[in-house]
């Protein structure tokens, strides 16, 4: 095999002194996976640090990863992996001091707390973030503030939203859009229409004007035509009428009477009612608590959610029920999500790809099948042995026992992205490629 020629990545840093990096051998490949799909974030790399000189530590180091477009990406790790800084740093809470972070072809600055607050660029990003990135924490009850009611919280960042009563007309449209899937299931669950539909949600995230014109005239119309065949279909027209009757209607209503619908419809969202409006935090149980953090998060339609590991702290019955309204969130708003977590029971459920990290390093990546069927770097193996399971020996639970004194690195034997398939790959040097694949799960099969 052909030598590849060695690349760098390099930043100027201060006094003009510019700082390189040799790329991994491999990255570009396993970057460059799904060419057709759109990137929301990209992140280049990526270095996380605290401490200076001889007390540096990195909490991640070199991370190179993409998050497409409406896609629940699984972002997996023990403790201290360096998984909730990873989305503390996309979202801003957390500097990073090397590399970069673009969402949407916007680089986010190293330290979002430089800078003077008042000034016209910084309102600006401030308010980029704030309409497309929003976060979930895995405490949901220090994460909500106990003095305020739930009509406060869930509503606090539509007091940063420009054009409220425009949030509120597409909100309505997204919802109309949503009913109108579910009566074509009841109708004809084999449907290709759905499908169909899919592809058209796009529209709804236009401009109004569009998304108007989509659902009450040109799937009124292919509604109509749907009619002629199958009379079942005259039900869907007649919502469709009555929806554009009632949205005229509420077009009229005052910026705090939007806000409080907005919320209650939130509220209903997550299996809550009006009654919730006026209680506060601590008089909801733990699960409830964090349907309330959810709401917050996703009121404002972000195009990225970061889920810092929201089901952790909740009973197993109740983590399948908030696993299941992320699922619903993400087809009803086409929102992508970066879901953070050690488990990695729940992350199958719910992720279409999954990343792995130790250290702060990414150690494998690739659709979530593969890495649960088909995991190569010990460190994912051992993660899957740490799942209890009824066909595992009597005896320890831990099963398979990943040890970082496995690896034999040196300068001329250095880890590279090596592809196991045209979507997954794994950092692994040439010679403990084949080693990685010999080593067998104790648990898990």
């Amino acid at each position: 095999m052909a030598k590849q020629s060695k690349q760098y990545y390099c930043e100027t840093k201060l006094f003009g002194k510019q700082l390189c990096r040799e790329i991994v051998e491999g990255t570009s490949e396993m970057l460059s996976t799904y060419p057709d799909k759109n990137v929301l974030v990209e992140i280049r790399n990526l270095d996380i640090t605290y401490g200076n000189a001889l007390k540096k530590f990195y909490a991640i180091k070199n991370l190179n990863l993409n998050i497409y477009e409406n896609e629940v990406l699984g972002l997996v790790g023990e403790s201290g992996s360096g998984k909730s800084t990873t989305g503390r740093a996309i979202i801003g809470l957390t500097p990073h001091s090397f590399g970069y972070i673009k969402i949407q072809d916007r680089i986010i600055p190293k330290n979002m707390n430089k800078g003077l607050s008042f000034t016209k660029a910084k309102k600006d990003l401030v308010q980029f973030m704030i309409n497309k990135v929003q976060m979930i924490f895995q405490d949901p009850t220090n994460s909500l503030n106990p003095y305020k009611n739930v009509e406060w919280i869930v509503g606090e960042g539509l007091n940063n939203a420009k054009n409220i009563k425009l949030l509120f007309q597409i909100d309505f449209n997204q919802n109309v859009f949503a009913n109108i899937r579910e009566k074509i299931r009841e109708i004809d669950p084999e449907s290709k229409i759905i499908e169909n539909l899919k592809e058209s949600y796009k529209l709804l995230l236009s401009t109004l004007e569009i998304s108007d014109k989509y659902i009450y005239e040109t799937l009124y119309n292919d509604f109509k035509t749907l009619a002629t065949k199958n009379a079942k279909y005259e039900e869907i027209i007649k919502y469709i009428d009555d929806s554009k009757i009632e949205k005229d209607k509420l077009s009229t209503a005052t910026p705090k009477e939007i806000k409080k619908m907005l919320v209650i419809n939130m509220l209903k969202e997550v299996g809550l009612d009006e009654s919730a409006l006026g209680r506060f935090p601590l008089e909801f149980s733990g699960g409830q608590q964090q349907r309330l953090g959810i709401c917050r998060s996703v009121i404002l339609k972000p195009k990225l959610l970061i889920a810092d590991e929201p089901i952790s702290a909740l009973d197993v019955s109740i983590q399948a029920q908030v696993i299941n309204i992320f699922n619903e969130f993400k087809e009803k708003f086409n929102l992508t999500i970066l879901f953070i977590a050690h488990d990695l029971r729940m992350v199958e459920y719910i992720s279409d790809r999954i990343a792995v990290i130790n250290k702060g390093t990414l150690l494998e990546v690739g659709k979530t099948e593969e890495i649960i069927h088909n995991p190569i770097h010990p460190y994912t193996k051992s993660l899957l042995d740490a799942i209890p399971s009824i066909e595992a020996k009597k005896g320890s639970l831990l099963g398979y026992q990943y040890d970082t004194a496995l690896h034999k690195y040196d300068e001329n034997n250095q880890p590279k992205w090596q592809k196991i398939n045209s979507d997954h790959f794994v950092l692994a040097s040439d010679d403990e490629l084949e080693l990685f694949k010999s080593i067998k799960c104790e648990n898990h099969k």
